[in-house]
C-alpha cells in the first residue's frame, strides 16, 4: 500500500487534484518515496490527469490524499480502484502522516465538484457538454452529441 498525496509547492495539500504542483509519494512507514511533478501539465488540457492516473498506478499508489477534485477525475479514481480521501487544502503533510488529520473518504464520483465548464464545453475532448453555436456563413454545421461516457456510480464501496 503506497500513498500519494497532491501537493503545492510549499508542501501542503493541493487545493485541487488537476492544479496539484506535484504528488508526494509515501511507503507504508511514511517515507517519501518519489515526488512526480506536474509542471507543465495544465495547460494540455484534462487528458493530463489520466496521465497523472496512469503514473500513480505504476508506482503502486492505492490510496490518494487531496483538497478536492471535480466528479469525472474521482470517478475515473474510484474505477481505478484507488482509494481517495479529502483533507481541507493547505493541510500540512506532516500531519497527515503523524494522523493528525480526519481523512474523508471519497466512496462516490457525486462527492466530487461538478465540473465548471459543463455549461460552456472544455474542448479538450475530456467529454464534457460542448455549447451549441451558430455555424458561420458558408461553413457546413456539423451535428455532435458530446456524451461524457460517465455512468452515475450510487452507493459504489472500495
Amino acid at each position: 500500500m503506497t500513498l500519494a498525496i497532491a501537493v503545492t509547492p510549499r508542501h501542503e495539500v493541493a487545493g485541487h487534484f488537476g492544479k496539484a504542483a506535484a504528488f508526494h509519494v509515501f511507503d507504508e512507514q511514511g517515507l517519501l518515496l518519489l515526488e512526480l511533478s506536474n509542471e507543465g501539465r495544465r495547460e494540455v488540457g484534462c487528458k493530463h490527469k489520466k496521465v497523472i492516473q496512469r503514473q500513480l498506478k505504476e508506482q503502486g499508489v492505492s490510496k490518494l490524499v487531496l483538497g478536492n477534485i471535480g466528479q469525472r477525475s474521482l470517478a475515473r479514481l474510484l474505477n481505478a480502484s484507488f482509494e481517495v480521501f479529502k483533507v481541507p487544502p493547505r493541510t500540512a503533510i506532516c500531519q497527515i502522516l503523524q494522523g493528525d488529520v480526519v481523512l474523508e473518504p471519497l466512496v462516490s464520483a457525486e462527492q466530487g465538484r461538478p465540473c465548471k465548464r459543463e455549461k460552456g464545453g472544455c474542448g479538450c475532448g475530456c467529454g464534457s457538454k460542448k455549447k451549441d453555436v451558430a455555424p458561420k456563413i458558408g461553413a457546413m454545421a456539423k451535428a455532435t452529441d458530446s456524451i461524457s461516457g460517465l455512468t452515475k456510480i450510487e452507493g459504489f464501496r472500495l
